[in-house]
């Protein structure tokens, strides 16, 4: 009983130092590059997008009639926490798709896809 109880005991001291040890803590004190794009299939359109900007406050843009949208480089903090990135349109068809991307600091960090003759798509990253 006694070797029983000292290797839980042994056991809950390695789970425990393993799990301090191995969260991670965050830098919030920079700053990076972050980019939308939306694009649609052939013969779909956007229609808007929404975005975190630099505050992290959402920026809307409702007077698209594009089948791409790119947003210009946006410096956005460590400190905020979750960007999104949306995006709405029309299909030509059923098939029509709707792709929306986040870029951070020059790499795909987010990819959604939406299909169907009302187009959607949504993606966070944080």
């Amino acid at each position: 009983m006694k070797t029983i109880s000292k290797t839980l005991s042994l056991s809950f001291i390695v789970l425990a130092v393993t799990i301090l040890f191995s969260c991670k803590k965050e830098d919030n004190s920079g700053t990076h590059k972050v980019k939308f794009k939306a694009e649609t299939s052939s013969g779909a359109k956007l229609t808007s997008v929404l975005y975190t900007n630099e505050t992290g406050d959402i920026t809307t843009n409702s007077t698209l009639n594009s089948s791409s949208f790119s947003s210009s480089e946006l410096t956005i903090s460590s400190s905020i926490p979750v960007i999104t990135f949306s995006a709405s349109g029309t299909g030509a068809s059923a098939g029509s798709t709707i792709m929306v991307q986040i870029w951070v600091d020059g790499n795909l960090v987010k990819e959604n896809t939406g299909t169907g003759t009302v187009l959607s798509s949504t993606t966070t990253y944080s």
